[in-house]
Formats: structure tokens, sequence, C-alpha cells
């Protein structure tokens, strides 16, 4: 079968498709992968290939310029919210439209994106598309040509979550209350192309879902569970990580958005880490570059400083791993059964994640108000001396082991699409 992936102009979410798209290759399958101009370069040098779709997007650009309260971030509502006390009718229904607008979701994909993906798939004619969970283009283009279409999750499905809580809060509503902002969002997006809303658009059918067990809502629709397979880009592994560490070693990282979205900004500044570990027995690898590090930063004997190393080749060496709670990261380390110190960024959904890896034991978390040298260094110290830290990660790492594995899912995968086709959609 032929099938395209497609995702907004972001390397941290093009990373999470990348091992489902080869997973889906290797099984024979014809792979193309679509995206904005601005990360079409990163595609090629994943081996698949690659078609531009749209304008550039420029987001960082464009959220360095705009003031807070014409991005999501300032709109007073959050995806991630999770308070029932808050979740009442009118939030739920609030939040989702506030994210079917400029302020989040016409923010990264433009209507020059949707018709040029339409464009491209009623040439190429998949039988699959594949959708970052925030890239409505895909399914609008699926839709378009007929093909069938499954979402891809970066995190926790929040936005399956709302869209879920939102149908049932609706139908508890007196009256026959039949608004919903969303559905005429993206049923205008659709009819620009002829096409008609069906739920599907906006939850696929199917969900690809790479979180573990424990953190997944109760969303409508069929789930398919795979597991999380790390993916870095290319790289080379140095000299100094061929051999073991001579002293426990940590790694420190702010993640790929962090340096490439959100020009260096990150929840944890280096300055406080590295003070917080000037005295301790350790290695502390600080993969940052000069943005992420910043000025007149003072740099400890124990402290390796290096751009990039692929977190994938890195984590197995390490005792513990400090970071913010991004997505990539997170699953990277989890895969690897690494102790998480996590001061979580307030993107999307860092918090709940970070929580729920406390839960377990396989992390400890430091509320961004309450962060400093002192913290750190109290929390980084119980990772590397207390057992039940090491003993939750490698139990969290063998739930992750035994979920089913991007080429085991491409099976999975195919039967949607003929099921798709068997009925006529």
């Amino acid at each position: 079968m032929r099938v395209l992936f497609t995702q907004h102009a972001a390397n941290a979410h093009l990373y999470l498709l990348v091992p489902i798209a080869w997973a889906a290759k290797a099984a024979g399958h014809e792979v193309v992968v679509a995206t904005q101009p601005d990360i079409l370069d990163s595609v090629k040098r994943t081996g698949l290939p690659a078609v531009s779709v749209g304008r550039p997007a420029e987001i960082a650009d464009r959220l360095a310029l705009l003031p807070p309260e014409q991005q999501i971030f300032g709109s007073g509502y959050d995806i991630a919210e999770e308070r029932p006390e808050v979740l009442d009718y009118e939030y739920v229904r609030d939040c989702l439209s506030a994210f079917a607008s400029p302020l989040a979701l016409d923010l990264i994909t433009d209507e020059s994106m949707y018709d040029d993906l339409v464009a491209f798939c009623r040439d190429w004619r998949p039988d699959l598309v594949v959708w970052d969970s925030i890239t409505f283009p895909g399914p609008v283009a699926a839709v378009a040509c007929g093909a069938a279409h499954i979402r891809s999750t970066f995190g926790r499905d929040h936005w399956g979550r709302m869209r879920t809580l939102f149908r049932r809060l609706r139908a508890e509503q007196p009256g026959r209350v039949t608004e919903d902002p969303v559905a005429d969002w993206i049923t205008a997006k659709l009819a620009r192309h002829g096409c008609e809303y069906d739920e599907s658009v906006l939850l696929g059918h199917a969900t690809l879902d790479t979180m573990p067990n424990w953190m997944r809502f109760d969303v409508d629709g069929e789930r398919l569970p795979v597991r999380f397979v790390p993916y870095n880009g290319p790289a080379e592994i140095p000299d100094w990580l061929r051999g073991p560490a001579a002293r426990p070693r940590v790694c420190f990282t702010l993640g790929v958005s962090g340096r490439e979205v959100w020009a260096g900004k990150g929840s944890i500044p280096a300055q406080d880490l590295f003070d917080a570990v000037a005295d301790l027995d350790v290695e502390l690898v600080a993969t940052l570059n000069a943005d992420q590090l910043g000025p007149g930063v003072r740099v400890p004997d124990n402290v390796r400083l290096v751009d990039f190393v692929p977190l994938n080749s890195l984590l197995p060496s390490c005792a513990a791993i400090v970071q913010h709670g991004g997505t990539g990261t997170t699953m990277t380390a989890l895969v690897h059964g690494v102790p998480q110190l996590i001061v979580p960024a307030a993107l999307y959904d860092e918090a709940g994640v970070a929580a729920r890896l406390a839960d377990r034991s396989a992390a400890l978390v430091i509320d961004p108000a309450e962060l400093s040298t002192e913290t750190l260094r109290a929390g980084l110290v119980r990772l590397l001396t207390e057992p039940v830290f090491r003993a939750g990660a490698e139990a969290v790492r063998r739930d992750a082991a035994a979920t089913p594995s991007p080429g085991e899912v491409v099976a999975d995968m195919a039967d949607i699409v003929a099921r798709h086709f068997a009925r006529g959609d």
C-alpha cells in the first residue's frame, strides 16, 4: 500500500513518526513524508522520500513576535487541564475552540499546507495517511482523496480526551444542544475542497499511541498501542561515549523544541544545575547549544558541554537525567530505564507526564516555582543514592518493552486500510 506521513514543521514531532514510517517501508510499503519546507532537509536526512507542502511555517520567528494574548498560552485555556471542578461544559467547549483557531492549530498549519497536501494526495493517491495529531491538513487531505487515515499522538492524548469529554458533556446539557465549534472549524476546511464533515476527521479511523498504557486516556475511537522507539536524527557517536563512564554520568537536556522553537528557553537555568553538581562525584553531560547555555555561565570541571549527542546513545551510560519533561526526552529515558529529575516546562503536558512517572517512583519532580540550586542538588542526590528510583525506572522500562513494536503495528495499520475500503468510506 501507499502510505503518506505528514506533520507540521517541528523536528520533535517528525522524530516521533520516523520509526513507524521506516517500519512501514521495511514491510514493503511505499512511503512518502510530506511537511512544510522548514524541516524538509530533516526529512531527507531520515532516508525517506520527502514532499514539501505549504509555505514556510517559521513558527519560532512568529511566536517570538506574537504577544501572549495572540498565542494559546495567553488564552486562559489549557488543553492538559484535568481538574474535574474546572472541566465543565463551557470550559471544555471554549478550550477546544481556542485550539482550533489562529491561536494554535491555524498558527502552525495555514491554508497553504491544506491546499498543497490535498493536491498532492489527489495526485499520488495514498491508501493511508498517518498524521501528527495536531496536523489537521492530514485528515482533510485523506478525506479529499478517499484514503484511510490514522493519527499519531505526541504525548498523552489530551485533544482526544477533551473531544470525547465535550461530546459527553454536550449530551448532558438541558434541551437539544447542537453547537460544535470544532466541527464548524474543520467543516469549513473540508468544504474548500468539496468534502463533507465526518467525526473521524478529528480523531482518525484509529490512533497510534506511544505512551505507556497507564498514561493513556479512555478516548473515543480505535487505539493502536505502539512501542516508543527513539530517533534522534543523523549523528556520530563520539569517542568519549564508547567506553564506560569513570563516575556516575548524568544527562542534562532541554530538548529539541527548546532549542528550535522556543529560542533556547528552558525550564532549568544551566547555571543553577552546574552549581548544584559542582561538588558531586558525577560527570554531567550538558547537551546545550549557545542559546541554551547563555552568556557568562561558569562551568565546573565535572561538566562536559556538547552541542549535540544522540540521546538514545548517551542515556544507556547514564545513572540519571535532568530535563524539562518533553515527550521525546521523557520517553527515551523511560525506554532505557533511567531515573528522571524533571522540572516541567509549561508548553503542553510536561507536568502531567512527570507526575505519572513520579507516582511510579521512576522520577522526581521539582515545581518550577521551587527551583533552586539546592532543590536540584537534593533531587539529584536522591535519584543517585536511593534504589527505589532505579527500580521504578526499570519497571516502567519493562512495561514499555512489552508494547507492540512499530513493525508489529504495521499489520494493524494495513487492516485499518482494508476495513476502510471494504466499507467504501
